[in-house]
């Protein structure tokens, strides 16, 4: 089975090479960490690294690599004498865990799955734990590191159902690979069962929950606010509205949410944060076709209503305060993002109809108060406008979203559980 991939991997990557290499000579992110990508290490991190046996967790992108934050200094705090190593396959996760996993003793970008590459790093690595967060498959990584006994979890697992039907199409690779996993830590039940399907072996798969609820609830002070507004050049005066995580097709109907509202909260601001940094410039170009008056976060100019992030690490803090907040991905057909983001801060949060990436986060909060979903750009600009004229409503929502958060904790301490059945103090 293994045979097959490889045949199909490398009859890819031959293919693929003459647009790599364009890629490669005319945009900038696909240059970063190609060396890295390619198996070599930079010294310092091989050094940090070097004849430890470090414990590797691998988060894809952004999404992975918060929900590993909680993961990695909990590990930290656990094992004090263990080395760390975070290795993403994105440049915006890469950027995210060096900037917020401070933990990490290193941080990489993951070599391709291609297996004289794996087994180098592998080799030059010896982890003593790999942890894939969310169920991120790597058939030749799996393999090498069961071929050295090297344990493999995957740790706040999920099986979307469009991963799902794809995955049953190759279930007969799936359920080699899958059986060399030493245990699976799923979010909900529905995982428990797709990735028994697949092929995993039932008394290693567990149900454990969602780390990304084991978060720390503390609403900003009016204090930590002014603060804000200050560090970001905003205008002391105004309700803020943050549009976070916005894929392409949002920003424009949510920029034209924003003029509308304005006419009756003419002092609103509004923060509109790409997904993905490089689209900043469409973004931009939207802004400035409307008139609208903004600052770019990379270059700032005081007393913008409107601040476009072009930049990573600035988006948590920021829905923290804001009056009230849409997360994207949910108002086109991309899956939705992590609407826990504004709850922990107590701001309400409003997504659009497509969540089908977090379907248990989605269902608890719009069933308990702690978010509203919108069906499109018109119910929206209505159930903004209903929030922005409406303190009281906007803290009743904002508490049973950071309640809803503290009821679903303790994922974490049942990962770190599974964890220290591999790892010995």
């Amino acid at each position: 089975m293994f045979f097959l991939y490889n045949l199909i991997l490398n009859i890819f990557v031959v293919l693929a090479l003459p647009f790599f290499l364009v890629k490669l000579l005319t945009t900038e992110k696909y240059r970063k960490g190609l060396m890295q990508r390619l198996g070599v290490l930079p010294g310092e991190a091989v050094a940090q690294i070097h004849g430890m046996q470090p414990i590797w967790v691998h988060a894809v992108s952004v999404g992975e690599t918060v929900a590993a934050v909680p993961l990695v200094r909990a590990l930290r705090r656990r094992y004090p004498e263990k080395k760390i190593l975070v290795t993403t396959v994105t440049e915006t996760g890469n950027q995210i865990a060096k900037t917020r996993v401070k933990e990490a003793d290193a941080v990489l970008f993951f070599p391709f799955d291609l297996s004289p590459i794996v087994k180098r790093v592998i080799r030059r690595v010896r982890p003593s734990l790999f942890i894939l967060m969310e169920t991120e498959i790597w058939p030749n990584c799996i393999r090498t590191m069961h071929d050295l006994q090297v344990p493999v979890l995957v740790v706040n697992g999920r099986i979307s159902s469009a991963s799902y039907r794809g995955y049953l199409g190759i279930r007969f690779l799936m359920r080699k690979v899958l059986g060399m996993v030493s245990i699976f830590s799923m979010q909900t039940e529905e995982d428990v069962r797709r990735i028994i399907d697949l092929g995993a072996p039932g008394p290693r798969v567990r149900r454990t929950g969602n780390i990304k609820f084991d978060r720390q609830v503390v609403p900003l002070s009016v204090e930590e606010k002014r603060s804000l507004r200050r560090d970001y050049l905003l205008p002391e005066q105004g309700e803020i509205l943050v549009a976070g995580s916005t894929h392409r097709g949002e920003d424009l109907p949510l920029i034209d949410t924003y003029i509308q509202l304005r006419k009756e909260f003419p002092d609103l601001l509004f923060v509109l944060a790409p997904r993905h940094p490089e689209r900043a410039d469409e973004a931009a170009s939207l802004l400035m076709d409307k008139g609208l008056p903004y600052q770019r976060r990379s270059r700032p100019e005081p007393g913008k209503p409107v601040l476009l992030l072009d930049t990573v690490g600035d988006l948590s803090r920021l829905y923290g305060a804001g009056a009230v907040s849409f997360v994207g991905g949910s108002l086109v057909p991309s899956g939705g993002q992590n609407i826990l983001e504004p709850a922990v801060y107590g701001v309400p949060v409003v997504f659009g109809p497509h969540m089908e990436n977090f379907p248990e986060i989605s269902t608890v909060i719009r069933q308990r108060g702690g978010g509203l979903q919108v069906r499109g750009p018109e119910e929206l600009l209505v159930v903004l406008g209903d929030l922005l004229r409406d303190p009281e409503k906007r803290m009743r929502i904002g508490e049973a979203g950071m309640r809803i958060i503290r009821e679903n904790q303790g994922a974490l301490d049942k990962t770190l559980d599974l964890v220290a059945e591999f790892l010995k103090g």
